[in-house]
């Protein structure tokens, strides 16, 4: 026997007290992609958003939709007495249609008994998306730091910040020192004499 699968079903229908625009919004974050890309889905004809699911991942689809502020049908797709309706194929298209304005319902989905057998449905996770514009984490208010500057002053204009006085600059005494005549020899060259080599053993051939 085969596994009982379903088709998750969006007619346009929201939970009760739901924005519509809001809604849209929601929708695009959830299948990540622009908000104009799922107008199609409002637009009155019931469009699978999943087709031949098994019960849990089914219900799963369900628990965020309803989350995002859809609601979704659950149809049992492997029934005999329950074809699919001829408008949920035609509508498996792109519909550009303009959307029509969406109908809230107080009642709940009716869980399929078949779905409902197989115990307690999963939870989806407790999240929440937060409304346009909407503040996600408060900015902390660091106070300025209190410096104390009573000690410190400006100077005027044009005053020098260095006052350090200036280096006198050094005496030499040149009283002990003279000068040479020009021409005359300072240093007394010593005459060196030539060297003397011994040849007498040298012939040539």
């Amino acid at each position: 026997m085969s596994e009982t699968t379903f088709d998750v079903v969006f007619s346009g229908k929201l939970q009760a007290g739901a924005d519509p625009a809001q809604v849209r919004v929601n929708l695009a974050r959830l299948f990540k992609t622009e908000p104009a890309k799922v107008a199609h889905l409002f637009s009155g004809q019931p469009v699978p958003i999943k087709r031949g699911v098994d019960a849990a991942t089914a219900l799963q689809y369900q628990a965020a939709l309803a989350k995002a502020g859809a609601l979704v049908e659950l149809l049992d797709t492997t029934a005999a007495s329950a074809p699919a309706p001829a408008a949920v194929a035609a509508a498996s298209a792109d519909i550009v249609a303009a959307p029509a304005p969406a109908v809230a319902r107080d009642a709940p989905v009716t869980v399929p008994p078949a779905m409902a057998a197989r115990g307690t449905p999963p939870q989806a996770p407790d999240y929440s998306v937060a409304e346009p514009g909407a503040v996600l984490v408060e900015a902390v208010v660091i106070a300025p730091p209190v410096i104390d500057t009573g000690h410190l002053s400006v100077a005027a204009p044009g005053e020098l910040l260095d006052a350090t006085p200036p280096v006198a600059a050094p005496q030499y005494d040149l009283s002990g020192l003279t000068l040479d005549p020009p021409g005359t020899i300072l240093s007394q060259a010593t005459p060196v004499a030539p060297p003397s080599f011994d040849l007498s053993q040298l012939k040539l051939e």
